[in-house]
């Protein structure tokens, strides 16, 4: 049987901003919780889960999951790797997304788009080609039988076990890798909306705002087109001046 299940691995222990994914991001409605809410039906998923640890300070992280309707799964605060594992056991995964928590506009089509692409391609691995997207919009897929491969090599070292696909994207050409080509409307690499400090915190709830007021849906494509409009009125002033 076949299953494909998209993760958001979320913790509330980030060392530059703590708690940073229950922080509003407009409202009352958190990073994380607006997450859930906006991946809560991905074409080609079956079925959205957070991944959080067994640390007492995120219990919270499990109540907002419950309140969401989403399925909470507790392990390892380091070893995220072994965290996607216990996943993938108990709902019986057979394709894993990667989904970061500090990372609140990612765009379900961008995800079925790279789960179809995945399954196509009978790959182990598939992403965006670099640079296609900015960072915060981009997915992961892979086979959980390569995250059980990379669990039993000793070459496989604890920041491997951290960053969970570190070592396949050191090491493509040992996989059956597959890279997801978007449109040059979405080519924004410099771009990142994901959020590290107080200051990325305040600029993707710049983005949400303005974004609203536009009354444009927040997604990919509309994100890219508020960076363009930006960037035009930015060249239009230096050619001014």
């Amino acid at each position: 049987m076949k299953r494909t299940v998209a993760v958001i691995q979320a913790r509330t222990g980030s060392n530059r901003l703590p708690r940073k994914i229950l922080e509003p991001l407009f409202d009352d409605v958190s990073l994380l919780a607006y997450q859930c809410r906006h991946l809560r039906n991905i074409p080609g998923v079956d079925e959205l889960v957070i991944a959080t640890t067994t640390h007492p300070n995120d219990d919270t992280v499990e109540q907002l999951g419950q309140a969401e309707g989403i399925r909470v799964i507790r392990g390892s605060e380091h070893d995220v790797l072994d965290r996607f594992l216990v996943v993938a056991e108990r709902t019986l995964a057979t394709t894993l997304v990667r989904i970061t928590s500090d990372s609140p506009f990612r765009d379900p089509m961008i995800i079925a788009r790279c789960v179809s692409d995945h399954h196509d391609n009978l790959s182990e691995y598939t992403r965006p080609v670099d640079k296609h997207l900015p960072r915060g919009l981009r997915a992961e897929v892979v086979q959980t039988r390569v995250l059980q491969h990379l669990a039993a090599d000793p070459e496989v070292t604890a920041r491997h076990r951290e960053h969970v696909t570190l070592f396949i994207r050191e090491h493509y050409e040992a996989f059956r890798t597959h890279m997801v080509r978007f449109a040059d409307t979405l080519h924004y690499p410099d771009y990142d909306f994901s959020v590290d400090t107080r200051e990325d915190l305040d600029f993707v709830r710049s983005v949400y705002a303005q974004m609203s007021e536009r009354d444009w849906p927040i997604d990919a494509e509309h994100i890219c087109k508020l960076i363009s409009e930006q960037v035009a009125e930015q060249n239009r002033f230096e050619d001014i001046a």
